[in-house]
């Protein structure tokens, strides 16, 4: 058995972490930051998730962690009822009831130069690959090698651990350089258009989006939103292994869809 760790409030691991990814960073609409705060309680533990739900509280209080810092945050406007039997309340009341503070790093966690997109850069190997300015968060850059598209949505797939993903296949020209999204992104198509690009990464790809992409000539991978931010949980804890404390990535997210 160890040392003892040193004693850490929960304000100070959030501190810690926004060093990194500032809630400055974040759009106007999201909700990062705290979800749930028991701000002067000593901290026990840290779990990692993308999602909250039910399972991610048992799962925290089953690893004596009181504090979960998740990508999506538990709820994005403000609630005008609470009713603890569904989702998103029960998760507040089963969090509230066991004095686990929640955080949510989104959108600050998507924009950083060093954040979840950077991270997915890294991911497919990117070389000299940047965040666009005007276009936060998507990034732009080059694969290591030229690919037909065949070849590189098998490689999508392996990287991200895609069991099964849709795509617009709209020219034939060899893959080589790639813009980036997590989640969900489709909305930026339009603007990609005046951009030397071959293929776009994204998720959550909607109907008239897809119509766009294939008529202006646009290759886009919807790799889902789940399996394009679930890496959330390792850009998280690259930026807080080293503190004194238990950091432990949730083995509870899953996506949300059945497929046949």
């Amino acid at each position: 058995m160890g040392p003892p760790k040193s004693l850490m409030f929960i304000f100070e691991a959030i501190e810690a972490l926004e060093s990194y990814f500032p809630l400055s960073f974040q759009e106007s609409w999201d909700n990062s930051g705290f979800q749930v705060l028991f701000k002067h309680n000593i901290l026990s533990g840290i779990l990692l998730a993308l999602d909250i739900r039910l399972e991610t509280i048992k799962e925290a209080k089953q690893n004596d962690c009181n504090l979960i810092i998740a990508h999506h945050p538990l709820f994005l406007q403000a609630l005008k009822n609470f009713d603890y039997k569904f989702y998103p309340e029960n998760v507040l009341y089963l969090a509230t009831k066991n004095e686990i503070s929640i955080y949510a790093a989104h959108t600050n966690l998507d924009i950083a130069p060093f954040g979840l997109n950077y991270h997915l850069c890294k991911k497919f190997s990117l070389k000299n690959f940047f965040m666009l300015e005007n276009l936060k968060p998507v990034f732009i850059g080059e694969l290591e090698r030229e690919q037909t598209f065949d070849e590189f949505i098998e490689f999508v797939k392996k990287t991200l651990n895609v069991p099964i993903l849709k795509y617009v296949s709209s020219h034939n020209r060899s893959i080589k350089k790639l813009a980036i999204c997590s989640g969900s992104c489709a909305d930026y198509i339009p603007k990609l258009k005046g951009f030397d690009i071959d293929a776009f990464i994204t998720g959550d790809l909607k109907h008239h989006s897809a119509i766009f992409a294939q008529q202006n000539g646009i290759n886009v991978i919807d790799a889902t939103h789940f399996y394009t931010e679930v890496w959330s949980k390792d850009v998280l804890f690259e930026c807080l292994k080293d503190l004194d404390v238990n950091v432990i990535k949730s083995a509870k997210d899953y996506i949300p869809w059945n497929y046949i």
